[in-house]
């Protein structure tokens, strides 16, 4: 169900947290963000999880982050959470972020799916 909504999404986001950095997981974040061509923008803990330099980075997202990955994400029509939390210093008003967007939120934590 996940790969078809992927494949059906016209601007999708992966938006990555620290828990990539902790599943020591930045090798698989990169295959999937090259191998799909999917735009990647991380929260503060996020950082280093990929590398900025590609062209598929954002770089950072939320009050401290860069406009254009802030811009990315209320354009986009799928958001790919991937150990990621959806913190007010990310989102702003929750209901204003990415209001357009089907979510996909996978984190190692079940508890941690869709908290805010």
């Amino acid at each position: 169900m996940a790969a078809e909504v992927i494949n059906k999404s016209q601007q999708p986001v992966l938006y990555v947290g620290g828990g990539v950095i902790s599943a020591n997981a930045s090798e698989e974040l990169r295959a999937l963000a090259e191998k799909a061509h999917l735009p990647v923008t991380m929260t503060l803990l996020g950082l280093g999880s990929y590398d900025q330099n590609r062209p598929e980075s954002l770089d950072m997202l939320g009050m401290h982050g860069a406009a254009y990955a802030n811009y990315a994400v209320q354009e986009c029509d799928l958001l790919i959470a991937v150990g990621a939390r959806f913190d007010d210093r990310v989102t702003g008003k929750i209901k204003e972020f990415a209001p357009n967007a089907k979510v996909i939120h996978i984190d190692i934590d079940p508890a941690s799916i869709s908290k805010n």
